[in-house]
């Protein structure tokens, strides 16, 4: 009789999933009824574990994957960076050009990629130090095979060839129709008919190829002058010509180093007129070294024919300086019919590039500080014609101080500069430049944002002078002023009956009332900073301020009473002592 727990068993008997081989029994055998059950289950268990160790490893690949791709698309791909915005101009452009790379199905580089940027960045240092080493190679080691130098040719040779493959893989700006062009074989056309001979022949080791070819008869002269090959790397400075991409960077360096661009400028000149005067060093000792050093060269007049490598080099290039900047031909005059050449071409070439360098620093430095340049033209004129109109020298003096205040010794044509804006930008330049005024005029605090910052747009600025009478009365007033610096008198009947200064306006009675007259006189009392409303740029604002105006129109009311007061205040006080005059007058002496 079988027990009803065991019964219940063999009804339900337990599975194991197998991913592979499918779902199986874990139950006992017809065999064993006790014990082989838990070895089967034994057995199974270790196979599920190895094959959840595979699946995970399967998945860690296929997460692996995307990130992989993700980050050669970031490479590879035309970069996020500000200076690649800039050049598409908008963010979708620049989407809309990943994608077109992406849909493409064979590798290639975005010239605009962050991989290619860093590439053509590593390159042009690579270049500047063969300019550098080549010639010192040729004028002070051709009689000797130097292995560290070797050594470093080839490691940058093989870096100019790898260069030369990456540049079949290499997209190029199309600049007639202002796009990318990416497909291979139109690269592959291109590269071959533009640049690729240049940098076949400037990266290829030519002289080693001779020199283990003829290894058998040693370094001869033959082998020497071949070496003057090696000055094909210079043609390696061609590659900054094909690389149009990298020039458009370079146009763009001041925007992105926030650097002014005279003072990359003169910096490029400098290292120009440097790197010159060493190739004119090293063509100095080069010469006396394949004519064998005669006895009357230079080098043998100051005895530098088995001097070190170091000294020899100092003073070629302390020669090439003398020659560059035509102060002298160094220790000696050349004696010798080639010296003579060499220092005549030398002083040339020396003279023609300090004519190029003062003329261009000239340039240069005028540009940095072009607002101080045209503000001094600017006086220039101003003081010849007051001269030619015989202008008073007390007026010239109140005219040249008016400049001076008004410009800061900068002269900008601001209104331009401002309209050139959009109008969030003008807005925000308006409110830093007037912050001062906004936090001084309480005028400006009561009113509603819109408004103030319509208001500001439509403010003049102007420079009063000590003793300028800003407004006369009995004039139509078509303007109303706020004062940002100085201090002013408001003058009624010849009195001086109130003070405006930092933060105060006046003028606003005139601009609410169409037909009024000025009711004061305002007097500058020292040099004042204010700035202009005119009524038809208030009318214009108040339109879309119906506020503002009621609450302006208060203000002048009461303003204008104080003011009826003092006037009448005044007249009373005239007319009794006019009537004390009568008096004194009719009484007999």
């Amino acid at each position: 009789m079988t027990n009803s727990c065991d019964r219940d068993k063999n009804e339900e008997e337990p599975r194991l999933s197998d991913p592979i081989f499918g779902t199986k029994k874990v139950g006992p055998s017809q065999d064993d009824e006790s014990d082989d059950s838990d070895v089967t289950v034994h057995v199974d268990v270790p196979r599920q574990r190895k094959i959840s160790v595979a699946e995970g490893a399967r998945r860690r690949l296929s997460n692996f994957a995307p990130s992989v791709k993700h980050t050669a698309d970031s490479l590879f791909h035309a970069s996020d960076k500000e200076f690649v915005q800039k050049i598409y101009r908008s963010a979708k452009a620049l989407r809309d050009e990943q994608r077109r790379q992406r849909n493409i199905h064979h590798f290639v580089i975005h010239p605009f990629s962050s991989f290619r940027w860093y590439w053509d960045l590593f390159m042009v240092l690579l270049m500047s130090l063969t300019l550098l080493m080549v010639p010192v190679n040729i004028a002070f080691y051709s009689d000797a095979f130097v292995p560290w130098f070797a050594a470093i040719n080839c490691v940058f040779d093989a870096l100019f060839i790898l260069d030369i493959v990456m540049n079949f893989f290499t997209g190029y700006l199309l600049t007639s129709q202002d796009k990318v062009i990416l497909e291979r074989s139109k690269i592959v056309c291109h590269y071959f008919k533009t640049w690729f001979i240049i940098d076949l022949l400037s990266s290829f080791p030519l002289d080693y190829i001779y020199f283990f070819v003829h290894k058998e008869g040693g370094l001869d002269a033959t082998a020497k002058a071949f070496r003057i090959l090696r000055l094909a790397k210079v043609i390696s400075l061609l590659r900054l010509l094909r690389l149009t991409r990298l020039m458009r960077y370079v146009s763009r360096l001041e925007e992105l180093l926030k650097v002014e661009g005279a003072v990359i400028r003169i910096v490029h000149l400098v290292l120009i007129v440097l790197l010159v005067s060493h190739w004119n060093g090293c063509i100095q000792f080069l010469i006396p070294f394949y004519q064998d050093f005669p006895a009357d060269s230079w080098v043998m007049l100051n005895g530098l024919q088995n001097a070190s490598k170091w000294e020899q080099y100092s003073w070629s290039f302390f020669k090439s300086m003398c020659h560059m900047l035509s102060i002298g031909f160094g220790r000696f005059p050349p004696a010798n019919l080639s010296d003579l050449w060499t220092s005549t071409f030398s002083v040339m070439l020396g003279a023609t590039f300090y004519a190029l360098f003062v003329g261009n620093m000239s340039t240069l430095l005028l540009s940095v500080d072009a607002p101080g340049r045209l503000y001094n033209e600017k006086i220039n004129q101003v003081k010849e014609y007051m001269r030619y109109r015989r202008i008073p020298i007390d007026i010239q003096r109140r005219v040249l101080e008016y400049y001076d205040h008004r410009y800061q010794r900068k002269l900008f044509d601001e209104t331009t500069i401002l309209a050139e804006q959009s109008h969030p930008l003008r807005q925000a330049m308006l409110q830093h430049h007037l912050r001062s005024l906004l936090s001084k005029v309480t005028f400006f605090n009561k009113g509603v944002p819109g408004f103030v910052d319509d208001v500001l747009e439509k403010l003049h600025f102007e420079v009063y002078l000590k003793d300028d009478v800003i407004c006369r009365t009995g004039s139509r007033g078509d303007s109303m002023y706020f004062i940002e610096h100085g201090t002013v008198a408001i003058v009624v009947n010849g009195r001086v009956v109130n003070t405006l200064c930092d933060g105060d306006h006046f003028g606003e009675i005139s601009l609410l009332s169409p037909d009024s007259r000025r009711v004061a006189d305002v007097v500058a009392m020292t040099t004042c900073d204010a700035y202009k409303l005119s009524r038809e740029d208030f009318d214009a604002v108040l339109k879309d301020y119906p506020n503002m105006r009621r609450r302006m129109s208060e203000t002048a009311e009461q303003r204008l009473q104080s003011l009826s007061s003092e006037r009448l205040g005044g007249i009373t006080e005239n007319d009794e002592q006019g009537e004390e005059d009568i008096n004194s007058d009719a009484t007999p002496t």
